[in-house]
């Protein structure tokens, strides 16, 4: 489905623009450039609250409606976004926005599960992940370039916002009814009760804990890779876009890698090894020193192994809620996944703080942290393993 992978990249790249733009944005607003890691927060947290309307809400309508209704609010508050004259104004849309993703995001992910046989899942699923890859390797080095040379920080958010309202059409007609086919049965509506009793299942419950604990610890370091960049490192604004160029087309590789290691190895040993890389890459980046090509390569590989962890989450995800809850489940799955990085960007603005010379001190705690959740993530793999097997044994 390349209309729906278009979807999720454009989803995704409305999620990271503010990554490279915060020091800009920081310097045209007079706001302290860690502040403007809330641009992510609010945007994020107001997803996990859209996730969980939707979860109450899109259960019981068709996929077509619930892409078009996210996907035409989201160009919307992007477009107030981009009007917004202050900074609150700005957070408010920037909220806005984000309510509308997380719903959206849960439609996609589950047309592709629902269209793909399990034994190819994983590696479906991870091209949703890699759209983030995408995002970063095309869409943020073009909106570095558009915000130095074309009007400001603020042109790249009108053209995320024209790209939204540009894919309404060929999605409405993508997925309307086809001729020859008899139409879906209805869908019954989801029950506060029903939903809640979802929720507190055993394995969903895990399913849960591994997407947050994943979007958490991602969301500790990303958005102070450009700061650090700039200030620590010493890099350039030009080789600023080269670290998301090298994050982005990693990513894609990465991703795709960690999909496809899940479908012919399993779960376990491909987050074993996403462990074991993230940990390496982690340490290189924020401990050793060493010349400009170095650590700008390394910062990017950051940006890469960090979607190879939410691959192993979310591609777990797909697996536990039985096929007539998975829309339901999944917009679950996207408010922790929104939740998670809120909550991820809010900590880590807690650590970090600005030096006089523009530099972040404290970096190596959100380090640490992003070191340890990776490798509670076996952990929570196994156990969701022997739930699902248990639930099968029980013929559930």
């Amino acid at each position: 489905m390349p209309l729906l992978a278009i979807v999720a990249f454009s989803n995704a790249l409305g999620a990271v623009i503010f990554f490279p733009l915060g020091p800009f944005l920081a310097r045209d607003l007079g706001i302290p450039v860690e502040d403007a890691a809330y641009t992510t927060t609010f945007y994020t947290v107001a997803a996990g609250v859209g996730g969980l309307l939707g979860a109450l809400l899109l259960g019981g309508v068709s996929r077509r409606a619930a892409v078009i209704g996210s996907l035409c609010g989201l160009g919307v508050f992007s477009l107030a976004t981009f009007l917004a004259p202050t900074y609150p104004l700005l957070l408010a849309a920037r909220a806005c926005a984000g309510a509308c993703a997380g719903p959206l995001m849960a439609a996609v992910v589950t047309s592709i599960a629902e269209s793909v046989p399990e034994e190819r899942r994983n590696r479906a699923v991870s091209s949703v992940t890699g759209a983030y890859g995408l995002a970063l390797v095309a869409g943020l080095p073009l909106a570095l370039v558009l915000g130095a040379t074309a009007g400001g920080w603020r042109t790249p958010i009108l053209a995320i916002s024209v790209l939204y309202l540009l894919l309404l059409w060929p999605v409405w007609r993508l997925l309307g009814p086809r001729p020859g086919l008899p139409p879906p049965p209805p869908r019954a509506r989801v029950t506060l009760a029903g939903l809640l009793r979802m929720l507190f299942r055993a394995e969903s419950l895990t399913g849960l804990a591994l997407i947050g604990a994943a979007s958490f610890a991602t969301l500790l370091v990303s958005p102070h890779i450009a700061a650090y960049a700039l200030g620590n490192a010493g890099i350039s604004e030009a080789g600023l876009r080269v670290i998301y160029m090298i994050g982005g087309a990693l990513a894609v590789l990465t991703t795709r890698a960690t999909g496809t290691l899940m479908d012919r190895v399993g779960v376990l040993p491909a987050s074993l090894t996403v462990g074991c890389v993230l940990t390496t890459v982690l340490l290189a980046a924020f401990g050793l020193s060493g010349p400009a090509w170095l650590v700008t390569g390394l910062l990017g590989t950051v940006l890469a192994v960090q979607l190879a962890r939410s691959t192993v989450a979310q591609g777990s995800a797909t697996r536990v809620a039985p096929p007539a809850e998975r829309m339901t489940y999944q917009c679950l799955v996207a408010a922790t996944t929104s939740l998670g990085q809120g909550l991820g960007a809010a900590a880590s603005t807690l650590v970090v703080r600005e030096r006089p010379d523009g530099g972040l001190d404290h970096m190596g705690w959100l380090v640490a942290a992003s070191i340890a959740l990776a490798w509670l993530a076996p952990l929570l793999v196994v156990l969701l393993h022997r739930q699902l097997a248990r639930r099968q044994a029980e013929g559930g």
